[in-house]
């Protein structure tokens, strides 16, 4: 059984040792991360299907790109990019594909591209790499300067609410 008190340490001790400033847009804190990992980290909001999380990471030779639900609003979808930017700090992705691996792979890819990438994105992942991810995304989150009232309660629950009154 893991410790969550424990992972909360880790996390908000990652947190310090980023030492980033406060920053007003998850843009900022996507460049911040990219000069950290040392990758460039593209940002794609898109309408994600039924059964699909509200985001996920793919991995590409040239970038890391984060896939977030666009029908939400924007404290949720800061919630879901600054969760995904978590996956990144971690090291929870496999290496990325070289150029020729990517190349092969778009020419095999028949079935459902957008469903290569989310399996692809999420297969590995484990239980304790969502916790730490999810501790860490909550804990990014709150280095965002958002606008006057982004966390008042009245904003609160419309923030948890995704694709037409569906809670996730």
């Amino acid at each position: 059984m893991r410790d969550l008190g424990r992972t909360r340490r880790r996390m908000r001790a990652m947190v310090r040792q980023l030492d980033l400033p406060r920053m007003s847009s998850v843009e900022e804190l996507c460049a911040a991360v990219a000069d950290r990992v040392g990758r460039p980290v593209r940002l794609v909001p898109r309408r994600m299907r039924v059964g699909e999380p509200s985001g996920f990471v793919e991995r590409r030779a040239d970038a890391d790109v984060i896939h977030f639900e666009q029908e939400t609003s924007g404290l949720h979808q800061a919630h879901i990019i600054c969760h995904e930017l978590a996956h990144l700090l971690c090291g929870h992705l496999a290496e990325a594909p070289s150029a020729d691996e990517e190349a092969a792979q778009v020419e095999l890819e028949t079935i459902d591209a957008d469903m290569i990438r989310l399996v692809l994105g999420r297969s590995h992942y484990e239980g304790a790499a969502e916790e730490e991810a999810e501790i860490l995304g909550a804990e990014l989150t709150r280095t965002l300067v958002l606008a006057p009232g982004a966390g008042t309660t009245s904003q609160l629950a419309p923030a948890l609410e995704h694709r037409k009154g569906q809670h996730v």
